[in-house]
């Protein structure tokens, strides 16, 4: 029997503190070989595009695949989980709200590795729909004290600002700029939708960690040559990913300013192979792209989670 969820029921059955507890003992096995990942791929049309990503946790037996796709700006996700034994398939699901939770518990497991202890300024640039999982994930993270948000439309920003202030019960004010979110900030979370930088280096203050978290496109930049210049170490989920869907980093590394030997992966500070950070004023620059083995530790759990609510549809197939 295959167990069929929609986002509703990853609504009412995932947690962040359980998302964040399954992204970090995925990168942890991951960090030893104990996985695999399948770089996301992308068929595009005149019209929108298809994604493609997988991946395979070897020591639960399971394999999964998320396809999306992308059509006048809205977005459509689904994971496809298989019982590697079998090869028979446990789950099919809606992604969207999986998704969010997947991309707002990457960033809070990065930020619980990577970030200074005492960091409590959080700036925020973009406040879409990826947005609010960012900070639920790094509020349990981390002590946070003042939230700035910043988006191009000041009625979307306030309206965030306040949606985040009642919801996680944060001080959480919008911003006027993206200068002003950025500065004096401890944290630093790109999640726009932007082609242009949105992040200068000339405003990023010494210990401060930046996580880029936004567009999957070798034509997006999120933060500018300098940021990565002053980066004392340069974090990815994926180096095979970033090479062709990081564009700050390819950019960098065409200029000669960043070489692919200088990065290091998400997973091996999770499993301890790699520090991440050295002393508490360097500043740690992280791109997250997502990646195909988080969405099957992702719909693991939500398999799970739907079980024990007893949520879903089950079917032969």
């Amino acid at each position: 029997m295959a167990l069929f969820l929609r986002d509703e029921d990853v609504r009412q059955c995932v947690t962040m503190d359980a998302m964040i507890e399954a992204i970090e003992s995925m990168q942890r096995h991951y960090g030893v070989g104990k996985g695999f990942n399948l770089t996301r791929r992308k068929i595009i049309a005149n019209t929108g595009l298809l994604a493609v990503m997988g991946g395979g946790l070897f020591d639960q037996g399971l394999l999964g695949v998320k396809t999306y796709t992308v059509v006048k700006g809205q977005y459509s996700f689904q994971i496809s989980l298989y019982d590697a034994d079998t090869g028979k398939l446990l789950l099919y699901t809606q992604a969207n709200r999986l998704g969010q939770l997947r991309t707002g518990a990457t960033t809070g497991v990065a930020v619980k590795y990577m970030a200074n202890p005492g960091a409590a300024t959080v700036g925020i640039v973009g406040t879409g729909g990826q947005a609010p999982t960012q900070l639920e994930a790094v509020s349990k993270m981390r002590n946070v004290t003042k939230v700035k948000a910043y988006s191009r439309t000041a009625e979307r920003r306030d309206a965030f600002a306040k949606a985040m202030t009642d919801s996680l019960g944060l001080e959480v004010n919008a911003a006027d700029t993206n200068e002003d979110a950025v500065r004096d900030s401890d944290l630093v979370i790109c999640i726009a939708a932007t082609m242009e930088p949105v992040v200068q280096g000339e405003w990023i203050k010494p210990g401060s960690t930046v996580i880029g978290a936004g567009p999957t496109t070798w034509r997006a930049r999120e933060v500018d040559d300098d940021t990565l210049a002053l980066a004392d170490k340069i974090f990815v989920d994926s180096i095979d990913q970033a090479a062709i869907e990081a564009g700050d980093l390819t950019g960098a590394v065409d200029k000669g300013l960043v070489q692919w030997s200088q990065l290091h992966e998400l997973r091996h500070v999770v499993c301890g192979t790699v520090k991440g950070r050295d002393n508490e004023g360097q500043v740690v620059y992280a791109k997250l792209m997502g990646t195909g083995v988080a969405d099957v530790a992702a719909a693991k759990l939500a398999y799970d989670a739907a079980k024990a609510h007893g949520l879903g549809t089950e079917m032969d197939w």
